[in-house]
């Protein structure tokens, strides 16, 4: 069963966009990460303010990033159906002479045993 799906993974676009996708991984981890608090600061409303601020910061630049990073998906998507209708085209191009050559094999058979 694994085998199957191992065997259906791309694994050339894995390969060429790893370390994208691991930089990316790391970008989002370490700003994922948030720092402890160890409960001592007072509660003032200039320093609510102030953390606050500096949440929403953090979203936007995570947004930021997982925008960027849903691009590259899209592009990432784009090449592999822009290969897919390759492969498509060589498997018809394969098939159509395919067919031509058991034409030809029936009728050289076909000549042969008539004679």
């Amino acid at each position: 069963m694994w085998t199957w799906a191992l065997r259906k993974m791309p694994w050339k676009t894995l390969l060429v966009h790893a370390p994208t996708i691991v930089d990316a991984a790391r970008n989002f981890y370490a700003t994922s990460r948030s720092p402890t608090t160890d409960g001592t600061s007072r509660a003032t409303p200039g320093n609510e303010t102030e953390r606050l601020r500096r949440a929403v910061e953090e979203l936007e630049a995570r947004a930021g990033q997982q925008a960027a990073l849903l691009a590259d998906l899209a592009k990432q998507a784009q090449a592999l159906a822009a290969a897919l209708d390759v492969l498509r085209a060589r498997v018809l191009v394969a098939l159509v002479a395919a067919t031509v050559a058991l034409v030809l094999a029936v009728a050289t058979t076909g000549v042969l045993l008539w004679r």
